[in-house]
């Protein structure tokens, strides 16, 4: 293991490299080709030409023709296309447009001739010119369909698993600038934010506050800006069969695709004004670098101003994120990508409820809910970088290899965060943590090999994986009591120069840990049938917890080690193919349980902490793609928790803690009419401890609501002078959740109704949006700390696309 360990740099070069010595020999050895069609040069006399319609006959203006996968162009107005200047040769055309199935065809081309050749579209003109104006973002076929949920090319209906997707369409729609922000569209999920201000939900009862980026790991201390993001996947369930346990709750968890190039040049700059003083300008810019358009580029970048609702608090955001790919041959493709995100400004207030005060909820608490209780001049410094590089070689028609890896920072310089701890309904004490500095690091290297190939009759779609995982947290950490203030009289001012000056006479220790993760494992989706399909996985595990270094001391604690196995199964049943399927699964999850010193000296290690779900469901494809739903119900078993026990008047550990969470989930995404499209979900959860503390035996689990639900409806002009003028309106619920471990406080439900008026075309959009419009006042938690959100606010947006 320590070999591994020393080498996983080396590892993953050298398997990179590998690769590239396999492609540059086997181009060596014959010519450069595609599907096995020589590849000729763009000079000559000859041409092609042609035309490309609809299916009832109408020019398909904006589809795109690609030349040998090298050579595009667009189709103009009229449905015609050309390439000029050709040498006689065999070509390949391919035809494409938004949410349609490509086509392809054989073209030959003679010397001093021009080859005539049409395409027909399977969509209608109405049809076409709807995903024009308004997008494909309801069609679950294309949408949902994601090589990242099992690492395997699934379609929707083909994958036992639930999963949700938020796509670059929808976020434009309802001009979320934040990863938070796209959740509300996520069934049963309800939003909150880890004590630092970090996006998080609660999913399935259980707070899912890491997220993956790519499929990979990241470590993330900013907010997640969409102006970097193609679209959002919200994988539900215990899931460490394929993503481990690092970075996963026993909900499910956040996988973010980032955009990436393609073969145009073309791109958007933005500006956006709100309420709160919210200024933000963002740029999409995308071209190939060479005229093959086997080397493509793209960056993202967006800059962002706002000030807080309440009386004190203040952020900017800047974000940066490049983008390369290189196609090196029709076998061989590299890519890689980065983002660099900073935020500068106040974090938000972290409200604590002590047992102390005679108020059963937030709403009656005697504060003014503008009032922040903090001070514009802590002014904390945080940041967020990852790099992906990715190496993808078709080794033949059945098989592919993928090497990936992921190098992700994150950490606070100077952070100082707000604890405000209600002692009574009237006095609060104010504390505050600072960070300076924490810095988090994830070094992800992942290598799959994924094959499509049959045994017998019986197709099989198999990766076989093994992954390795580096990371680590150098931290300085303070936690300094300020004064107690009572609400209904003036409050103390309160600057950074005074906690500077306390923390110059404290001797702190610096902490630095350290974590190595090593998995192998293996997931295969065997058809029987067309109509029957059933999934097997396994995972193999083992982590190595080098303890806690404290600088100071110099003594290491915390050390252990532990391996477990996570298996995955699943059956899918298609009564009507690629219309209805019905399914059922079996999923694992685990987390890792460090050694615990008893009370009477003695050292105990456990086991790692268990999640076994069962579930069950249909998924529904209608209408030509016109109707989706899912309805799941699910129960998750949790073992091996610990929890407290008294022996002889000493309270020790014990590892036989149990808990439940069980419920329904429904979503529901329709295209009734053209230009009418509808989202809608419900998730219904009820979480209980089974065998734990007394206290906590029959409670439901902090910050987990029993009921969310949401909903959003937008419709756009598909024809006529106002073309492109669209509206959209929704609303989300979350009910009551518990704040406290015995249920006597209560995070209130809320409401919230936003919508919006929007006028798009190729060349532009204008979006106007309205938040929370009845003013709700609602407070999220992640289970610990509580934050008060923004009431009624407004934004008003103009894109430039080119």
């Amino acid at each position: 293991m320590k070999i591994l360990l020393r080498h996983h740099c080396r590892i993953a070069a050298s398997l990179i490299i590998f690769q590239l010595n396999v492609v540059c020999q086997h181009a060596m050895a014959r010519p450069f080709v595609l599907n096995n069609i020589e590849t000729a040069t763009y000079r000559g006399e000859g041409g092609i030409r042609g035309k490309v319609t609809t299916s009832d006959g109408q020019p398909a203006e904006f589809a795109t023709v690609v030349l040998d996968n090298q050579k595009v162009v667009p189709v103009k107005k009229d449905g015609s296309f050309s390439f000029n200047n050709l040498t006689a040769g065999t070509y390949k055309l391919a035809i494409s447009f938004m949410g349609q199935a490509s086509q392809e065809k054989i073209v030959v081309v003679k010397d001093g001739e021009t080859a005539d050749v049409s395409f027909t579209l399977t969509a209608s003109s109405k049809a076409l010119n709807e995903v024009s104006i308004i997008g494909d973002k309801y069609t679950i076929t294309s949408k949902k369909q994601s090589n990242s949920v099992a690492r395997l090319p699934l379609k929707y209906l083909e994958n036992p698993q639930v999963y949700s997707v938020v796509d670059k369409e929808l976020i434009r729609e309802q001009m979320s600038v934040t990863l938070d922000e796209s959740f509300r569209n996520v069934p049963g999920a309800a939003p909150a934010k880890t004590g630092a201000g970090i996006p998080a939900f609660f999913s399935r009862g259980f707070v899912t506050n890491d997220n993956l980026r790519n499929g990979m790991a990241t470590f993330t201390r900013t907010t997640i800006d969409l102006a970097v993001v193609e679209r959002v996947e919200a994988i539900k369930g215990p899931s460490s069969t394929l993503f481990g346990a690092s970075m996963v709750s026993f909900g499910g968890l956040v996988n973010y695709i980032t955009k990436k190039p393609f073969a145009q040049t073309a791109g958007e700059v933005s500006f956006t004004q709100g309420s709160y003083d919210l200024s933000r300008i963002a740029a999409d810019f995308n071209t190939p670098l060479n005229n093959e358009h086997s080397l493509l580029f793209r960056a993202n970048v967006a800059y962002q101003k706002e000030n807080s609702f309440q009386d004190q608090g203040q952020g900017q955001t800047i974000v940066i994120a490049p983008s390369i790919s290189y196609q090196v041959n029709d076998r061989f493709i590299l890519r890689l990508d980065a983002d660099m995100q900073r935020y500068n400004g106040t974090s938000s207030s972290a409200w604590i409820v002590s047992p102390g005060i005679n108020a059963k909820s937030y709403d009656q608490l005697k504060l003014d809910y503008k009032s922040s209780l903090i001070d514009n001049s802590f002014s904390s410094k945080m940041f967020t970088n990852n790099i992906f590089l990715q190496a993808e070689y078709k080794i033949s028609d059945q098989w592919t290899s993928t090497t990936n890896y992921a190098w992700a920072t994150g950490g606070y310089n100077n952070m100082y965060y707000f604890n405000l701890t209600w002692l009574s309904d009237t006095t609060i004490a104010r504390s505050i943590g600072v960070y300076a500095p924490d810095e988090l690091g994830r070094k992800h290297f992942q290598q799959n090999f994924n094959g499509d190939f049959k045994i017998g009759n019986m197709r099989n779609r198999l990766v076989v994986g093994f992954d390795f995982m580096d990371q680590y947290r150098n931290l300085k950490y303070n936690m300094l009591q300020l004064d107690v203030v009572n609400t209904l009289h003036a409050t103390n001012d309160v600057r950074v120069e005074t906690v500077n000056d306390r923390l110059g006479t404290i001797s702190s220790p610096a902490t630095s840990t350290r974590q190595y993760s090593y998995g192998a494992y293996f997931s295969d989706v065997l058809n029987f049938t067309d109509n029957f399909l059933v999934m097997a996985s396994l995972r193999a595990d083992y982590f190595d917890n080098k303890g806690s270094r404290n600088n100071l001391t110099k003594v290491t604690s915390g050390n252990y080690n532990q391996a477990a196995l996570s298996p995955k199964f699943g059956l899918i049943y298609q009564p009507v193919l690629k219309r209805v399927s019905i399914f059922a699964n079996y999923m694992n999850g685990f987390k890792n349980i460090g050694n615990t010193v008893q009370p009477d000296g003695s050292v105990s290690s456990f086991k790692p902490q268990q999640a076994n779900q069962l579930e069950g469901g249909v998924k529904l494809d209608l209408l030509n793609s016109k109707l989706a739903a899912t309805i799941s119900y699910y129960d998750i078993q949790i073992s091996n928790s610990t929890r407290p026990e008294i022996k002889d008047s000493l309270v020790f550990t014990v590892q036989d803690g149990t808990q439940e969470s069980k419920g329904l989930e429904v979503e529901v995404i329709g295209n009734p009419l053209p230009g009418l499209n509808i989202i809608a979900s419900y998730g219904y959860n009820e979480n209980k401890y089974k065998k734990a503390a007394a206290n906590l035996i029959g409670k439901r689990t902090v910050g987990a609501p029993a009921n969310v639900g949401n909903v959003w409806i937008s419709y756009s002009l598909l024809k006529g002078a106002a073309k492109g003028l669209g509206f959209g309106a929704g609303a989300m619920y979350v009910g009551d959740a518990y704040y406290d471990p015995a249920n006597t406080f209560t995070l209130p439900s809320y409401t919230t109704v936003d919508a919006t008026i929007f006028y798009n075309t190729p060349q532009y959009r204008i979006g106007i949006k309205g938040n929370n419009l009845t003013g709700e006042k609602y407070w999220v938690s992640d289970g610990f700390y509580a934050r008060p959100q923004k009431r009624g606010n407004f934004l008003v947006s103009l894109a430039l696309k080119f």
